[in-house]
């Protein structure tokens, strides 16, 4: 699904064809300058994911993005000076820099945009500084070295694909190559990001063009306008639409025309629903939202017997032969035990300390975690796709019956399971990576906690400054689906659906029902009807964001759909830089100008 899977169906053949001999020691990576550039492609795209999240609730896994973002930097730093910043990275040093990257990018960001969000929704009040820094580096950290023992299982003893990590290491291979696609990616990366960024500056900054063109008309007496219909003039949700693919896409507007377009003005002209705007039919939308994400993703991972049997398989029958030696490059095992008890002792003492998780259930917490990171690097290797959100919420349903009523700390369960599930298959896909290239996974794992540290550094008080206070979570600035659906599963878990109205309870049914039928129909429909089936996340997240957005990214996936149609070769080598250039550039430039305006307030 989208630009970037396409790009990982394509690489294995020619990845392995090329893949250097492992022969000695491989040469170090883990130079400054890979360190260094890969702190500030982390940091940009740690922001940018920041944003996206806030806005939209997606986020992307960033090794392929941060492998083109970040080279396309540097060629851009070379011809400015090629004395001062040259010569270009090795392959090895782009793979470093790439795990930086990656980490700071997208392995700190679970926790911020879902559990944060959820407890200042349901707290009136953000948690400590101290405690959501400490929770956010802990919890990255800790999946990193829990997922150690799992390279060996899913990449050695049963290679898994891990296309994104197959995929970026090929795209290093062709912009190191510095063909001709090469180069038109590194143009078309810079092209969005330019284009992008002045567009936010107009709008966010200068105030010369609206943030959205109202559509006219309405909808049973309703203005399409209060309805959240309208045209936004941003070039991230674009972006977005061309990586995502059109499935997704087309999903997310079939789920806004139902919900906006469809339910909302029936349920506002019978009086279930009080208030027009999104905040208005957010209040009923979130639980038809939240239900049918939920069911789906659990029906998905109930379908999916074999992977719990091969996850754990997989580990158990991964062990070291009597007379096999353990390879120089390898992490110590010293590190894995070491770091496993510290980190554990530091998150359940913060849980107990800043959150209310009793000790035992820390611990309880993080063993539960190990085994969900265990299934999320399967499904990675296997899908490209990590159920971190659904692997969030089996933590928040275990937690919910160890202790009813505690909504806040239900949240929190959410984030150490989703965080810590993230975490552990970004380092793994960046492992895949790092041996295509011919980089010791001991590089690879000390890159990604370099990433971990950058990344929680710079997210949680950035975060802070976005978001002072629940004014800032709205339809204009930051919509945050996955913490308006943490927050609604943490309050059923402590009063139940009785607490809920007649409408919001039968759209809860009517949405689990619906993402259990959709999954079923993917699995079992006959193979020319299953790409007509909607996506059932799609169509979940379509009920907690605005319409408008959802419109958009239909556009952005429409757009890059006929580019590939009508020019498949400029497609395969320039969607995803362009896709990249236009997230990054929007979301640098307009965070920059947030930043600026509550700095002067």
């Amino acid at each position: 699904m989208g630009a970037a899977r396409d790009e990982a169906e394509a690489a294995p053949a020619s990845i392995e064809a090329e893949t250097p001999p492992r022969a000695g020691t491989p040469p170090s990576a883990l130079t400054p300058r890979a360190l260094v550039l890969g702190s500030l492609i982390g940091a940009l795209m740690c922001l940018s994911n920041l944003y996206v999240g806030l806005k939209t609730g997606l986020a992307f896994p960033a090794a392929l993005i941060a492998c083109v973002v970040g080279l396309g930097v540097q060629r851009s730093l070379l011809r400015l000076s090629a004395s001062r910043f040259g010569p270009l990275l090795s392959l090895q040093e782009t793979s470093a820099m790439q795990s930086a990257a990656s980490s700071a990018g997208y392995s700190t960001g679970g926790t911020i945009v879902t559990a944060s969000v959820a407890w200042l929704l349901l707290a009136g009040q953000h948690p400590p500084v101290w405690a959501l820094l400490a929770w956010t580096l802990l919890s990255s950290a800790l999946g990193v070295v829990l997922a150690l023992p799992m390279q060996r299982a899913f990449i050695r003893h049963e290679p898994l694909p891990f296309p994104s990590g197959m995929a970026a290491a090929s795209v290093a291979r062709s912009l190191h190559a510095g063909d001709a696609s090469g180069r038109q990616g590194a143009r078309a990366l810079g092209v969005g990001a330019l284009g992008a960024g002045l567009v936010a500056l107009a709008r966010d900054g200068f105030q010369l063009i609206p943030v959205a063109l109202s559509l006219p008309g309405a909808l049973l007496g309703v203005p399409l306008s209060e309805l959240t219909f309208s045209v936004e003039l941003m070039l991230l949700p674009l972006g977005t639409g061309a990586i995502v693919g059109v499935r997704t896409g087309a999903s997310l507007l079939l789920g806004a025309l139902v919900c906006f377009g469809g339910f909302a003005p029936w349920l506002l002209a019978r009086g279930d629903i009080a208030e027009t705007g999104y905040y208005g039919i957010i209040k009923w939308s979130m639980w038809p939202g939240a239900a049918l994400v939920m069911s789906a993703s659990f029906t998905h991972l109930a379908l999916q017997r074999g992977l719990l049997r091969r996850t754990f398989g997989s580990l158990l029958g991964a062990r070291r032969a009597p007379g096999e030696l353990p390879e120089a490059a390898d992490v110590p095992r010293s590190w894995f035990l070491s770091g496993v008890a510290l980190l554990t002792l530091g998150l359940v003492t913060v849980g107990a300390v800043a959150f209310g998780i009793p000790f035992p259930l820390g611990l309880l917490g993080v063993l539960l975690s190990f085994a969900l990171a265990a299934v999320a690097c399967r499904a990675t290797g296997e899908t490209d796709m990590t159920p971190s959100g659904t692997l969030g919420h089996v933590a928040q349903l275990a937690f919910g019956g160890l202790m009813p009523g505690n909504v806040l700390a239900n949240t929190v369960a959410a984030s150490l399971s989703g965080n810590i599930a993230a975490s552990s298959a970004d380092l793994l896909t960046d492992v895949k990576a790092g041996s295509l290239l011919g980089v010791a996974p001991r590089q690879t794992f000390l890159a990604q906690l370099w990433g971990c540290l950058v990344g929680s550094a710079l997210i949680v008080p950035v975060f802070y400054l976005l978001v002072p206070d629940t004014s800032a979570i709205s339809e204009e600035r930051f919509p945050a689906p996955p913490g308006f659906i943490v927050a609604a599963v943490a309050r059923v878990l402590s009063s139940g659906l009785s607490g809920l109205n007649e409408a919001a309870r039968w759209g809860a049914l009517v949405g689990a029902l619906l993402g259990v039928t959709l999954v079923l129909l993917e699995r079992f429909a006959p193979e020319p009807a299953r790409r007509f089936i909607p996506s059932p996340i799609g169509l979940g997240i379509a009920f907690v964001l605005p319409a408008s957005t959802s419109l958009s990214v239909f556009l952005g996936a429409v757009a890059a759909a006929l580019l590939a149609r009508s020019r498949p070769a400029l497609a395969d080598a320039a969607t995803v830089p362009l896709a990249s250039g236009l997230i990054v550039g929007e979301s640098l430039v307009s965070l920059a100008v947030l930043l600026v305006l509550s700095a002067s307030s």
